[in-house]
């Protein structure tokens, strides 16, 4: 079974940013030495709702960690696709994969911050889904056929490549290069380099939320990072997947697994602590005012949008506070490790959960227990699904 991890934000605080990055220095030690596969970086611009201070480039911040780690891939959860010249983003990647020599997985998403969208590109704006999705499917399209085409050429809704009207000027150039110019030397495709170190390219995650997003995965043969479902309602998207998938590579996949070889990761808001009634009273403060922040920035993390369809909310689900309701909903893997791991070993029976992402998210929790929580799982939780995958195989 793979387990990642993502860095500690401190969400809702007004932390230091010189001792923020440091710490993602020394929690990616940490996962390194503990087994972990991916580390994974959030973007974020600008001051906004739960971020006074975040990561603005994962794939530069990454690179750094990779300099410092000797196994641990590098991921972004996720390059907001909309906000992204698309070139210039597919040129980053692939140079980055280039100087970690493969160690990197793509992680895309469509953002939930409008404030930070229309700084980039009006386009971009969230407050307007359909054309920022249509936007969001057109950058994914280009960042291809960047890292696939010798002669890229694109003519979309958002954007031309190359830009019409350029022409070469010297004989010498285009009269023997073809592929890239027309006989009268107009600019027809560009060569966009270098192309990645992983054939053809790496992994491409989406960050996924609803069905919808599962399902638009499925269609372009990526895998997904699932967040904040329900247990029902995370088994509902997987199975949404699984059929798309199935029916676009003409063959019937497992469930959690995708056409590309990889496997469904679902993402969860985790702290770990000896007891449970720590781990519980730690988290709870943090989490409550995340979650209340969080649902007035994206309406897909209200209480009945994390539920499954057949779901329904209960009178008293909604006089629980967010912990409680989450943690009755098994959104959370919060608790003791012998919590933790049932959970886990729940989704890998229910739904043949292969891969998860542990991401400590809540706030007004220190560094410290941050820290002692992800020792506390390499030693006492992943060394569970060792055995058992040993045990299955004999």
């Amino acid at each position: 079974m793979r387990f990642d991890g993502n860095v500690y934000y401190h969400e809702l605080e007004q932390y230091p940013a010189d001792k923020l990055f440091d710490e993602w220095r020394e929690t990616a030690h940490l996962l390194d030495q503990g087994g972990f596969t991916t580390c994974w970086l959030g973007e974020h611009h600008f001051w906004h709702k739960g971020y006074p201070v975040a990561c603005p480039n994962p794939v530069l911040v990454g690179l750094h960690l990779a300099s410092v780690t000797k196994n641990l891939r590098m991921g972004q959860s996720a390059n907001i696709l909309p906000d992204h010249h698309p070139i210039r983003l597919a040129e980053d990647l692939a140079a980055a994969d280039h100087m970690i020599k493969g160690r990197l997985d793509v992680g895309i998403a469509r953002g939930t911050n409008s404030t930070a969208g229309i700084q980039f590109k009006r386009e971009a704006d969230r407050r307007d889904p359909d054309t920022n999705y249509r936007l969001f499917e057109e950058v994914l399209d280009i960042l291809i056929k960047c890292w696939t085409q010798d002669a890229m050429s694109h003519d979309g809704e958002f954007y031309t490549f190359p830009v019409p009207g350029w022409s070469e000027a010297d004989e010498r150039i285009y009269k023997n290069d073809p592929d890239h110019y027309h006989p009268d030397g107009g600019l027809k495709a560009l060569g966009v380099m270098p192309k990645p170190y992983q054939a053809p390219y790496p992994p491409i995650w989406q960050s996924a939320d609803n069905t919808k997003s599962y399902e638009f995965a499925a269609r372009k043969g990526h895998a997904v990072i699932g967040i904040n479902r329900s247990f029902q309602g995370t088994k509902e998207a997987w199975t949404a997947y699984q059929s798309v998938a199935s029916e676009q590579c003409g063959r019937e996949l497992p469930l959690g697994v995708c056409a590309n070889g990889q496997t469904l990761n679902a993402m969860r808001t985790f702290h770990i602590a000896e007891t449970q009634e720590q781990a519980e009273s730690e988290a709870r403060a943090g989490i409550n005012a995340f979650y209340e922040t969080a649902t007035g920035l994206n309406p897909n993390w209200a209480r009945k949008g994390l539920l499954a369809k057949g779901e329904e909310l209960s009178a008293e689900d909604n006089d629980l506070d967010w912990f409680d309701f989450l943690q009755k909903y098994e959104v959370l893997l919060v608790g003791s490790p012998d919590f933790v791991a049932e959970r886990i070993h729940k989704f890998r029976e229910e739904f043949n959960c292969q891969h998860v992402t542990l991401w400590p998210n809540p706030g007004f929790i220190s560094f410290e227990k941050v820290l002692r929580g992800i020792e506390i799982f390499a030693e006492r939780v992943i060394p569970q699904f060792e055995t058992s995958q040993t045990q299955a195989a004999e």
